[in-house]
């Protein structure tokens, strides 16, 4: 049995916003341009900061999209500044290096609604620095080659990522999430997660937050009998799934669209990369937050509209 097909229905607007992504049309707000210095008269003791930082995000986030090294990300806003007449001092590359782990980023989810929110979440690696996968397979590894994971959960409803967590690769899946309906706005109706999710300390924080599990149990899983409520969930699917079957139980609570998660992780390496350009935990963590409000917007334009071909 092959792959199920699917067809973009709105293809025409769907081209047209792809075309948009890339254009190189650039302008700042008044509100942007009016807080681009830092007017705040702090306690702290030392020189005070020249840059809001507004400022630091606004130039940050411009790296990201046109995937500029710091030094070239200063060249690129001074020639913007002087194309634009804006009489406003940029920022060195060595000012955004070390304002960046001062910055305190949230995930800017666009257009999203007020209700409960059916969560999807998947984790995925970043390389940091390593030779590429040829040079390796030839050659072998020169130097260590290393990578952090990037946890995210998104809404399966409009496809907005409401959740990042970038960590090493020593942290687990179960435990980047263990905070969760305290990080995310709103209310979560719903989590759907793969078996890496399925851990005890998983199935008690949604249950306490009354989320309801789509999470599927292990193959070699059996009911539990201590009666513990937040393994009810868990005792039920283990039932359903030898009532029928495991592939009949994912279609009947819509866990396949955990492949949303999938995508929005390829959404993120090919348009952002695969790659973390920041070297510091701190500053990479900025710079994922910054990446997933970049893809964010850049999903508000356009969205494909597809359905399954019969």
């Amino acid at each position: 049995m092959g792959k199920d097909k699917y067809k973009v229905r709105n293809w025409q607007d769907y081209n047209r916003g792809l075309k948009k992504r890339g254009e190189i049309s650039l302008w700042l707000n008044k509100e942007v341009l009016a807080g681009w210095e830092d007017n705040e008269k702090g306690s702290n003791r030392g020189r005070p900061c020249v840059y809001s930082d507004l400022a630091i995000e606004t130039c940050l986030t411009i790296r990201k999209v046109f995937n500029l090294a710091l030094r070239q990300c200063e060249g690129f806003l001074v020639a913007l500044f002087r194309s634009l007449k804006i009489d406003l001092p940029v920022p060195d590359y060595t000012v955004l290096c070390r304002r960046a782990s001062q910055l305190r980023l949230n995930i800017k989810s666009l257009g999203t609604s007020s209700k409960a929110i059916d969560l999807i979440v998947d984790s995925t690696g970043l390389k940091v620095q390593g030779e590429g996968e040829w040079k390796v397979r030839k050659h072998g590894a020169a130097k260590h080659r290393t990578w952090m994971k990037l946890h995210l959960g998104l809404d399966a409803a409009s496809q907005q990522i409401m959740f990042s967590k970038l960590t090493t690769n020593a942290v687990t899946d179960e435990q980047a999430v263990e905070e969760l309906p305290t990080v995310i706005a709103g209310s979560i109706k719903s989590f759907t997660g793969d078996g890496a999710y399925d851990k005890t300390t998983v199935r008690k924080m949604l249950h306490t937050a009354r989320i309801k599990q789509i999470i599927p149990p292990q193959k070699n899983a059996v009911i539990n009998k201590s009666g513990k409520a937040f393994l009810r969930s868990r005792n039920k699917a283990i039932a359903d799934i030898k009532l029928q079957s495991r592939k009949d139980w994912k279609i009947a609570v819509n866990y396949h669209r955990r492949s949303l998660a999938e995508t929005a992780m390829f959404r993120y390496k090919t348009v952002i990369g695969a790659n973390l350009q920041a070297r510091s935990l701190i500053n990479q963590k900025v710079e994922a937050i910054i990446s997933c409000n970049i893809l964010n917007k850049m999903l508000q334009l356009i969205k494909p509209q597809s359905y399954k071909v019969k």
